[in-house]
């Protein structure tokens, strides 16, 4: 209960830009890898990464 189900990723992209981050190379890897950051911050284990 209350555990994250995704990113925000308008908020990614606002906060890439104003930090000057590679726009597209986030918005490229940020699908990857939310996966990974959603089972970490909901204490799971990540499930195996392939491509």
């Amino acid at each position: 209960m209350g555990a994250p189900i995704g990113l925000d990723f308008g908020a990614i992209m606002t906060m890439g830009s104003h930090l000057k981050a590679d726009l597209t190379l986030l918005a490229n890897v940020m699908p990857a890898i939310e996966p990974i950051i959603i089972d970490n911050l909901s204490g799971q284990e990540p499930d195996d990464f392939t491509e």
